[in-house]
């Protein structure tokens, strides 16, 4: 990227003409310019930086219209004529005063914009070959701005330049208001019961399973909306189950109407898991299959650049392949899993949250929530079984980047298929297991006492204070044997 000075020239005439811009004729503001019209810009701002400038003193331009081209590819900007001919993310210089259009033509088939900074300006999003869009401004503000594409983690990937008004200096940053108010939210925890039943058959068969992504305004927590990407409008995604050895055929559809999806499923050996053979552009369906060769409860995702981004806003499941021999049965089965999400704005800030690219490369999230939300799996959403039942979790790290410490307050794992590892025996009389981000693990417990339990990830801040809890609920007689409160 460019140092973000401007080269000294003595004559303003000769800046503007050998600058990357064209000139043309007439003065004003150019109008707004869609090629091929897609839907309007949503995410704005969705990425992190937010970087408003302040107006600085500075002498007027000669309002001289100025319009930049840049070419969009995945992930850079590049600039077409002038001196930021095959720039890669050139800077541009403008003086204070000048009307100011930039058009960006779309070179890949992904979704794309531009943001810049300081203006509150974002065109159109382009998709596909040929497509194009811009933006237009007078830049009275005098400073160095970013502008970038404002899809979710491209910014973060390196689409991303500068635009330097007048001599560059001044400005300050801050932290845009939070809103404007709490959407309209469906709830997006998958209910930790809906686990499909054992399978009774031995032969193995042709399985069909269906995922559609779905962009849904949920709830993170009470007074706190925020937008996630799913699948079938839940997180975690949809719990399969299917058995070694069967035949499983993914139809896929991407129901975004602004970005590519696929779904990379840990459980495939093959490329990508399934990501390249499922990778769908807005509106589009893949199918792929792949034989279940390997017993295990894998996790699945989507691996479309940045999965990073993806995972994090919710784009993440698993999938059992059951072993010939079954796991021994249990009386209740839940699907618990634990992930981050990194926003803009603190914990507990009441309104609209949006996703923050530059916290998920700091790798400082706001939340670690089970099954999408803070203290997901409590309430409503609780988890409830009987003394003297046995209950297995099936838990899974979504991450992306951070190890859970998966523990039960006052319960010891009786049985822990530690890695999701359904071949070898599984450990006995386990107090917390450890489930790196991209990993699993199958727990059973033997419920002996009534009363709440806790579910947590034992790096407790996590779990107490960012929302990584649950509650197991159990009902029934009181052994005063197994443990008496009143002694």
């Amino acid at each position: 990227m460019a140092d973000g000075q401007l080269n000294p020239v003595a004559h303003e005439d000769f800046r503007r003409q050998t600058m990357s811009g064209t000139r043309p004729m007439g003065r004003g503001l150019l109008a707004l310019v869609v090629s091929i019209p897609l839907i309007l810009g949503v995410f704005a701002g969705a990425i992190g930086g937010y970087v408003l400038h302040a107006p600085a003193a500075a002498t007027a331009g000669s309002g001289v219209p100025v319009t930049f081209h840049l070419q969009v590819y995945d992930y850079y900007f590049k600039g077409v004529g002038g001196t930021i001919d095959n720039v890669t993310n050139p800077r541009l210089n403008v003086s204070v005063g000048d009307p100011v259009t930039i058009v960006i033509t779309d070179e890949v088939a992904d979704t794309h914009n531009l943001h810049v900074d300081g203006y509150n300006v974002q065109s159109a999003n382009v998709f596909g070959a040929g497509s194009s869009a811009s933006v237009s401004f007078v830049a009275t503000q005098q400073g160095t701005f970013d502008y970038y594409c404002a899809i979710p983690g491209h910014r973060e990937m390196g689409m991303q330049g500068s635009l330097v008004v007048g001599n560059g200096q001044g400005g300050a940053t801050s932290l845009p208001p939070i809103g404007p108010e709490v959407l309209p939210v469906s709830d997006i925890v998958h209910n930790a019961t809906d686990v499909p039943p054992p399978i009774t058959r031995t032969t193995p068969t042709t399985v069909n399973i269906w995922l559609n992504v779905t962009v849904v305004n949920g709830q993170i927590e009470q007074g706190v909306s925020y937008t996630y990407w799913t699948y079938n409008g839940k997180v975690p995604g949809p719990f399969f189950r299917v058995l070694v050895n069967d035949t499983v055929v993914v139809h896929f559809h991407n129901g975004d109407p602004m970005m590519n999806h696929s779904v990379d499923f840990h459980a495939v050996s093959g490329p990508g898991g399934g990501m390249y053979a499922s990778m769908a552009g807005p509106g589009q369906n893949t199918t792929f299959s792949f034989k279940a060769m390997v017993p295990g409860l894998f996790l699945y995702h989507c691996g479309t650049p940045d999965a990073s981004v993806h995972i994090a806003n919710g784009m993440f499941g698993m999938i059992l392949v059951q072993p010939d021999t079954p796991l021994p049965p249990v009386d209740e089965e839940f699907y618990v899993m634990q992930s981050e999400l990194y926003t803009i704005w603190p914990i507990h800030t009441v309104g609209n949250q949006e996703f923050d690219g530059a916290k998920l490369l700091a790798e400082t999230p706001t939340y670690y929530v089970f099954n999408g939300a803070y203290r997901g799996l409590t309430g409503n959403h609780s988890l409830n079984a009987q003394v003297n039942q046995t209950v297995r979790i099936y838990f899974g790290d979504a991450g992306p980047n951070f190890i859970s410490s998966f523990h039960v307050i006052g319960q010891i794992m009786t049985r822990v298929w530690q890695y999701g590892d359904l071949i070898d025996p599984p450990l006995h009389g386990v107090q917390t297991v450890l489930v790196p981000a991209g990993g699993t693990a199958v727990v059973d417990l033997t419920l002996v006492y009534p009363g709440s339990y806790t579910l947590v990830d034992h790096s407790l801040t996590s779990a107490v204070d960012l929302g990584a809890l649950g509650v197991l609920n159990v009902t029934g007689w009181a052994n005063d044997t197994v443990f008496n409160p009143s002694a």
